[in-house]
Formats: structure tokens, sequence, C-alpha cells
């Protein structure tokens, strides 16, 4: 009996402390002085595990701004990319229109449209390659035309490419006529590195200034009318000789030339 007693005593007693807790609120100050004693275990017991949170939150915002960064960095080059291409493509359409808006006047003839791939210069040899060949219609003999006046001729041909033979090559002679006037002569280039040409056989005594534009002629020449051909930057009259010395400088620099226009038409000789 004792036992029995023993035994629902306490129960009794936890009973009668719950009601009176729940029914009058006697414990709450004890239960909060209680709290406020075990709360330093409570926390120590817990700083593992708020440590463990802590430690993975803060490795997993940190992979979080890596990935963010690297997709930014990505977006970026991208973005300054396109802004390369967007300005490239501009740069490009401002060239074509300066091309095809020439200050020379196109007749109504046939034009190929070809980029520049590469340059070669010497003293004696002058000449720039295309990308168009005889897949694309060119031929040899095709004058090619820049912006500001005649380039040069076709002069190799192959399926993929093409070379032009420069207005100043010592090789190319151009039947030419002043612009102003109508005199006329025969340009040709000359061997140096100045990439200069020379106006031949046009006597003392006509009227040639500096600064004249000479035209290419179509007199025995396949070289179509009209085209500019070059400028006057020198006249002299020199001793024993019958014909004036005339220098040029080519209309048409290469000079960070991108494209061309080849004359579609042979003209025959």
């Amino acid at each position: 009996m004792q036992k029995i007693l023993s035994l629902f005593i306490p129960v009794l007693i936890a009973i009668f402390l719950l009601f009176s807790d729940y029914k009058f609120s006697y414990l709450d100050s004890l239960k909060k002085s209680i709290a406020t004693l075990i709360s330093p275990i409570y926390l120590a017991i817990n700083l593992p595990s708020q440590l463990y949170i802590w430690i993975n939150e803060q490795g997993t915002t940190k992979q979080i701004l890596l990935n963010q960064n690297k997709q930014l960095s990505a977006e970026l080059v991208r973005l300054k990319v396109d802004l390369q291409n967007h300005n490239a493509l501009l740069l490009e359409n401002q060239k074509l229109s300066q091309l095809l808006n020439s200050r020379y006047k196109l007749d109504q003839e046939t034009f190929i449209l070809a980029r520049v791939s590469s340059i070669s210069q010497s003293r004696l040899k002058k000449q720039i390659a295309i990308n168009k060949g005889s897949s694309d219609g060119i031929k040899i003999g095709q004058v090619v035309l820049g912006a500001d006046g005649i380039l040069g001729q076709v002069s190799q041909v192959t399926p993929l490419y093409s070379s032009v033979l420069l207005t100043t090559d010592p090789t190319q002679h151009i039947p030419v006529k002043n612009e102003r006037n109508g005199i006329r002569g025969i340009s040709k280039g000359v061997a140096s590195h100045q990439g200069k040409l020379m106006v031949r056989f046009i006597q003392h005594g006509l009227d040639i200034k500096v600064g004249d534009v000479f035209l290419s002629s179509a007199i025995s020449s396949k070289f179509p009318a009209g085209y500019p051909v070059g400028r006057v930057t020198h006249v002299e009259k020199k001793v024993n000789d019958p014909f004036l010395t005339i220098e040029l400088t080519p209309s048409q620099s290469i000079k960070q030339l991108e494209f061309v226009l080849i004359n579609n038409t042979l003209k025959k000789s």
C-alpha cells in the first residue's frame, strides 16, 4: 500500500500543479525564472547545429555569388561582342554607301562588289587581292573601282580570288584626259615606294596646272571613260625634253581600303 501511495502522490501533485497553472497561472514567474536559468545551456547545446547552418549558408551564398558573377561576366563579354559587331556593320555600311555613292557617276552597267583580301606593294610591283574570282564572273582585264576613282585592272583570276594591278604599277598604262580642258596623255605608274603616277606625251606650252584632275579616256583603251585617275601635284619643263613632266597622286588611295567595285563588262580593244 505504501508503494502504491509513493507512486500516485507525485502524479497527483503534478496533475494539481498543471491544473493550477492552466487555471490560475500561478507558476508563470517560476517558469520564466527557470527558462532564464537554463537558456545558456540551451544555447550551448544548439550552438554546433546553428554554427553548421551558418557555415552552410555562407558557402551557399558565396557559390551563388560566384555563379552570378560568372553569368554577368559572360553576358558582359557577349554584349561587348554584339556592340563590336554592330559598330563594324555600321562602319561597313558607311563604306559601302560611300562606294556606291561615288563622286563620279556610275553608268547603267553591272558591277560586282568585292572585299580587299591583301595589299602587296614593292618598288616594281603594286597589286591587291580581292575575294572574288572566276566563279563570281571575274575576268582578266576588268576595271576595278574605288569610291574615289579607278583603282586598277584585274590581272590574274582563280576560282576563289583575283589579283588587281594598281594604276601606280610601273607596267600599268592608262589613256587619260584633263577634266578641265580635255588635254590628253598616257598615265604610267612610277617605280618607287611613293605610289605616284606620271602623265606622258603632253607637250610644252599646253595648259596643265597643279590641282588638275585627269580622267580615264576611252580612246584605244579597255578602260571606260570618265573615271578619276589622279590629281596633278607637280608640273615641270625639263631641258631637252619636248614633253612636260607631270606627276599625279592617285585619286583612289589604298589606305584603309576594304571594298571595291568590278566593272562586269569588258570593252573590246
